[in-house]
């Protein structure tokens, strides 16, 4: 998500903005720990950990839509988890699996959409929003992951 995201995606609503914007954060500092292409500094490690147990439980919208999202949760860090071991098996067919599950926290940015906005609205919205979301391209990934 090199772009910014776009207030009128969330109606306006400026802590599910902040949110998405943490949560972007987050997955960018625990991809670049994980997969170690990136030195994170220290002020990143610790940006990241004042998200997680500070700013996010402080965050209006996410207080509001936390339950719902619980589940979610699972399924990303499971996706997460994933695609870095498709990562590591250099598989060809799991690398083209993991491209696409790397960006599982796409779908509680989706979710924060449709709750900020409604279906229809978050319907016009989202094919912008997750080429922002997935704005690595599969054969940049692919070259990086398979050295092709």
């Amino acid at each position: 998500m090199n772009e910014p995201l776009k207030l009128e995606w969330f109606g306006g609503n400026e802590d599910a903005l902040a949110f998405c914007y943490m949560l972007r954060d987050l997955s960018h500092t625990w991809d670049d720990l994980i997969d170690k292409d990136r030195e994170v500094s220290d002020q990143a490690i610790n940006h990241a950990f004042s998200i997680c147990l500070m700013y996010m439980p402080m965050n209006r919208f996410y207080q509001a839509i936390q339950p719902a999202i619980l589940p979610m949760w699972v399924t990303v860090v499971s996706a997460y988890q994933t695609a870095n071991k498709f990562e590591k098996d250099k598989d060809e067919h799991g690398v083209e699996i993991a491209h696409g599950l790397r960006y599982a926290t796409g779908h509680i940015i989706s979710y924060a959409m449709h709750v900020c906005v409604g279906p229809e609205k978050a319907a016009e919205y989202l094919p912008e929003a997750w080429k922002q979301i997935m704005c690595e391209r599969y054969d940049e990934y692919r070259k990086e992951h398979l050295n092709v």
